[in-house]
């Protein structure tokens, strides 16, 4: 059976802030899912936010026939094809916004977290960058998919500081990346096979910030989406609301299927942040590859997909 989504966004102020600098948008056929968390340069994190997910959006509405292609036919050329697509939206858009804040002073330093679920047959592609999240929940379980790219969350990683320190640490809401702040940025690039119930939830901290994982798993599983959702805004609020909160929830459900073949059943919820799935691979007999181990091309590939992007786009 195919899956397709049905997709829900919230977003509210909060009970602290001015203004909403968060920015999201949900692709009216299900397609993908954008959520940004704008800062600085003089309240102008709200530009930065609409900026990221305008150009975002504009980049992979033009991607539809290459989205209907890869999901009704799932290639390893289709799926590198895609992450490169996504990787390369996610760079203009990251161009665009700072070289419009080293245009116009009032809007200098101005950034952005951005985090992007692009949906295809049965799998997700996820474009992160900041301390936006991604969750997968399934049988009521949560499963955080993206890394938090933060001082704390860095520091941790290296051994520096205990999950206890980190959890605490003013660092853990200092970005060490972000849309829009320096000519260049580092994506993480990774995807998921999907099931039939899952969902998945697409935040800004403003709302993750206020769950363990446990609750945010039971809160997000609990109903239907658009409840569910309404509920998490508003312990978030009851919480302080400190910050403005965002959130999406897509859940998967099934229809009759079309062309696409079915993936291979895998479970990421484990006890690491990410669990990628492993690439197929093809290539042709007396090709250029031709002698090279799977498990090399495979680990090749991989590290294709999840490289840092360090080049200045034109």
């Amino acid at each position: 059976m195919a899956l397709f989504p049905l997709a829900v966004l919230r977003t509210d102020v909060g009970v602290v802030r001015a203004r909403n600098e968060d920015a999201a948008h949900v692709d009216e056929r299900g397609r993908f899912a954008i959520v940004a968390d704008g800062m600085g340069g003089h309240g102008a994190g709200d530009v930065a936010s609409t900026m990221a997910v305008a150009l975002v959006r504009a980049s992979l509405e033009a991607e539809a026939a290459l989205l209907v292609s890869y999901a009704s036919e799932p290639t390893l050329a289709g799926r590198t094809l895609l992450a490169a697509r996504m990787r390369t939206a996610v760079e203009r858009a990251n161009a665009e916004v700072f070289d419009r804040s080293e245009r116009e002073p009032d809007k200098h330093q101005m950034g952005s977290t951005l985090e992007v679920v692009l949906l295809a047959g049965n799998e997700a592609f996820i474009a992160h960058v900041g301390d936006s999240r991604t969750y997968l929940i399934r049988h009521g379980r949560a499963a955080q998919l993206t890394v938090d790219h933060t001082v704390a969350e860095t520091m941790r990683r290296a051994g520096a500081m205990s999950d206890e320190e980190a959890g605490v640490s003013e660092m853990r809401s200092v970005l060490s990346n972000a849309i829009g702040v320096t000519p260049t940025v580092t994506v993480d690039l990774l995807r998921v096979e999907l099931r039939s119930g899952d969902r998945l939830l697409v935040c800004s901290d403003g709302l993750h910030e206020y769950f363990t994982r446990e609750q945010l798993a039971h809160q997000a599983s609990a109903g239907d989406p658009d409840a569910a959702l309404s509920r998490m805004l508003a312990h978030a609020r009851d919480g302080g609301g400190h910050d403005n909160i965002t959130g999406v929830i897509i859940e998967l459900r099934t229809r009759p299927a079309a062309t696409a073949p079915p993936l291979p059943t895998i479970d990421p919820l484990d006890d690491q942040p990410t669990n990628p799935v492993p690439y197929p691979v093809e290539r042709p007999a007396g090709g250029p590859l031709e002698g090279v181990g799977d498990e090399t091309l495979k680990h090749f590939l991989d590290q294709t997909l999840r490289e840092s992007s360090r080049h200045r786009l034109p």
